[in-house]
């Protein structure tokens, strides 16, 4: 029971977070301002988690920042003052996440399953071809509804390694790295193991729907119902599982993937 309890400051926040969310689709009808308090969230977590932790290795300070430049790369087609602010999201959330995982060793993430060329490779492969399958259903779930609007497969590659980066970063694994910390480096089964996968997932997942009410309360609720656990179900547990039972890079590649068939076939999001 006192393990449960160590982590409700985790769902206390959770609540604040889905308060805000709420105020945004109903007053402002933005969603640019539900991933911009998504990124708010992630990063006063990153900076507890460094003040509580410090700074990392020398080798996983060096791992953020190939991220975080990778990230500011992904934007060179859509470069402002929002891409400054999530580069440095992206290394403090990547360097809080590493300085959790070196304290708890055992029961953290791994960015690679194995340093060793074929485990790498293998993570690879498993990024790619989840990627590919995924990012065929997300064809199938738009082609009805959405343009064909062919775009440079090159182009379409760098703006993909904006999400791969950053949402499988800074929205997803700081999340897995804060439960694991405030849960004292023991995630059991039951309400903790159900509450990690939660933090892993539902998160990142709101800010792709946007609650709106102009088709009536209850019509609203059951249509956001019904997306919440569609994207669940079809893409948000397939990242989370890659990273809690492969790697993080291997959910990384397929994250990018599935964005890079998106992007080829519907167009940029910009």
């Amino acid at each position: 029971m006192m393990e449960n309890k160590r982590l409700r400051p985790v769902w206390i926040l959770f609540f604040i977070y889905l308060i805000i969310y709420f105020v945004i689709c109903l007053g402002l009808r933005n969603q640019q301002f539900l991933w911009l308090e998504l990124a708010c969230l992630s990063m006063v977590i990153s900076i507890y988690l460094l003040i509580k932790n410090k700074m990392p290795k020398k080798q996983s300070i060096i791992i953020s920042l190939i991220l975080a430049l990778l990230y500011l790369v992904s934007n060179i087609y859509q470069f402002n003052i929002f891409s400054v602010f999530h580069g440095i999201l992206v290394f403090l959330s990547s360097c809080a996440s590493f300085s959790v995982f070196e304290k708890y060793s055992e029961r953290s993430l791994r960015f690679v399953r194995n340093e060793k060329k074929k485990d790498i490779l293998i993570s690879i492969i498993i990024g790619i071809v989840c990627g590919i399958v995924w990012g065929g259903i997300n064809y199938f779930l738009m082609i009805g509804s959405n343009p064909l609007v062919p775009t440079n497969v090159f182009k379409a590659f760098l703006v993909a390694l904006n999400p791969a980066v950053m949402e499988e970063i800074s929205c997803r694994c700081i999340f897995f790295a804060f439960c694991l910390y405030m849960a004292g480096g023991e995630i059991k089964h039951g309400v903790q193991s159900f509450t990690v996968w939660f933090m892993m997932i539902v998160p990142h997942i709101l800010p792709h729907i946007l609650f709106n009410t102009a088709t009536g309360i209850f019509e609203s609720i059951v249509s956001f119902l019904i997306s919440l656990v569609l994207y669940i179900v079809v893409f948000g547990y397939l990242f989370a599982f890659l990273q809690k039972k492969r790697d993080i890079f291997s959910a990384m590649i397929a994250h990018g993937v599935v964005d890079w068939i998106r992007f080829c076939i519907f167009g940029l999001p910009f």
